[in-house]
């Protein structure tokens, strides 16, 4: 079944009688255009609120129907208060429909102090049910307290599709009298700006990257990049590594390489790097009794275990020892097949408010939306134990978990020349004795060298490498390992 749009989503709870509903949009002002352009042939008045202009009228029965209730006085100086203006808002006629703008700062679990706000617009919800009326909560992301939870209907608008960034190209460059790009121009210019989040912050970023030549493709990722990375705990990730920088792991390497052929019936666009999961999870509680107080850890498994059902991505999970390649291989994937990489961090999305934290989750989220679309993503976890981490979150990695083991000899014999070529040293140096050895112990050890102009054996004399630190960890998460997860580097 097609997904309805919003502007359709929207009129099922008009018609239906919903008395209190929030949309979750980047961009409230186009929303609301929307909105009105839906219900317009019913003329309901139509009319928005925001905290510096009060009460105003959208439409003609709208600007009727505040001058009623504001009793001719000035707009700010009776509505400007939240709270004052839902009351108000009890006295709007019939089939009435009011927008509340960044309702986040007022009803949202964030907002301090909010509990008049919140009690005003709940009183809203019998009164407004009975009459045919509606208030529309609109804010970029919204995690409502549990006194409107219930109450309140949340739909989301999704980020620019393909077709409207396309368009958006198109008029950027008619309105500046340039060529309408040819077709592989244009499909590059939508990579560059799907993801961002609204279609006026694509304009914007596409008129910023016109030349008297044309689009600078480079300008645009450069500013999409900036756009991405304003949100709290989301990276791209820039490096340069490709399969030729590991050393090993042939199993999983050529199996990605089945993932990512051209003729693939899925089309992986993006992946999204969770690097040590398990410290992003560890908070839950499902694993260990012991959970988050805040809800913040549990909410968060929540919402990935939702995107990644809901929108059918794909997910490989690494587990090892400290130093074996797992970020290494998470990194060069994306370079070697020529997709775009996102670091997500959950850690980094944490906000000191109450709901903050939720909120940077979900919008997080929404860019993985934006820039894949359905099963378009895969995300690569990496995690050095598995005792924190959710079974439920473990499913959901439906290409496997695999297991990285330190390396055998002969892939610690293709690491050595990777290394010194990394570091201007001489490939027939002789080698120190590296039997259990990571990639990171044959990496540093080279690295050594380098910095103290020293041999290999010397250099050598300043590592004391993970198998040898803690035996204990790594016997035991090859014993965790044997038959239950895949093998990285052979068949099985």
């Amino acid at each position: 079944m097609e997904k309805q749009t919003l502007s359709q989503q929207f009129l099922a709870a008009w018609y239906a009688g919903t008395p209190l509903l929030a949309v979750i949009t980047p961009d409230p002002g186009a929303t609301l255009r929307t909105l009105r352009a839906a219900v317009e042939k019913d003329k309901p008045p139509l009319l928005r609120w925001n905290v510096m202009e009060g009460i105003v009228g959208v439409n003609e029965p709208g600007v009727e129907a505040a001058t009623v209730i504001l009793g001719g006085a000035d707009p700010v100086a009776k509505s400007g208060n939240p709270a004052e203006a839902l009351a108000l808002a009890a006295n709007l006629p019939e089939k009435s429909i009011l927008f509340f703008f960044s309702a986040h700062r007022f009803v949202g679990r964030d907002a301090a102090g909010n509990e008049a706000v919140c009690q005003a617009a709940w009183n809203l919800r019998d009164k407004y049910k009975s009459s045919d009326r509606m208030l529309v909560l609109l804010a970029p992301e919204l995690v409502l307290p549990p006194d409107l939870s219930s109450d309140v209907i949340v739909l989301e608008e999704e980020l620019p599709s393909d077709d409207e960034l396309a368009k958006v190209v198109v008029g950027v460059c008619k309105g500046a009298k340039l060529p309408e790009p040819k077709d592989g121009v244009l499909s590059k210019a939508v990579d560059a700006l799907r993801g961002l989040g609204s279609l006026f912050t694509a304009e914007q970023v596409t008129a910023m990257s016109l030349r008297k030549s044309g689009l600078d493709q480079e300008a645009l990722w450069a500013r999409k990049r900036q756009s991405i990375e304003a949100t709290a705990g989301l990276v791209i990730y820039k490096g340069a590594e490709t399969y030729a920088d590991i050393g090993g792991q042939a199993q999983i390497t050529s199996y990605l390489r089945n993932i990512m052929r051209p003729d693939a019936p899925q089309t992986i666009k993006l992946l999204v790097h969770m690097d040590e999961i398990e410290k992003m999870m560890g908070g839950t509680g499902t694993a260990t009794g012991v959970g988050d107080s805040t809800g913040v850890a549990q909410d968060a498994l929540g919402v990935t275990l939702r995107e990644m059902e809901d929108n059918e991505y794909d997910g490989i999970l690494l587990v090892s020892p400290p130093g074996c390649g797992k970020s290494l291989f998470a990194k060069a994937v994306a370079n070697e097949f020529g997709r775009m990489a996102l670091a997500f961090d959950y850690g980094a999305m944490k906000g000191k408010y109450v709901g903050q934290s939720e909120q940077a989750v979900r919008q997080g989220w929404r860019i993985v939306r934006s820039v894949a679309g359905r099963g378009g993503a895969m995300v690569i976890g990496t995690c050095n134990r598995l005792g924190s981490l959710p079974p439920e979150l473990r499913r959901r990695f439906t290409s496997g978990i695999w297991y990285v083991d330190i390396p055998v000899r002969e892939e610690r014999d293709a690491i050595w020349p990777i290394q010194l070529r990394r570091y201007g040293l001489p490939l027939d140096l002789e080698r120190p004795d590296d039997a259990g050895w990571t990639g990171a112990d044959i990496r540093n050890c080279c690295r050594k060298a380098w910095q103290l102009g020293c041999s290999l054996h010397e250099a050598a004399g300043f590592l004391v490498p993970v198998s040898r630190s803690d035996p204990e960890s790594i016997d035991a998460l090859r014993l965790l390992a044997r038959g239950k997860f895949l093998d990285a580097s052979r068949p099985g």
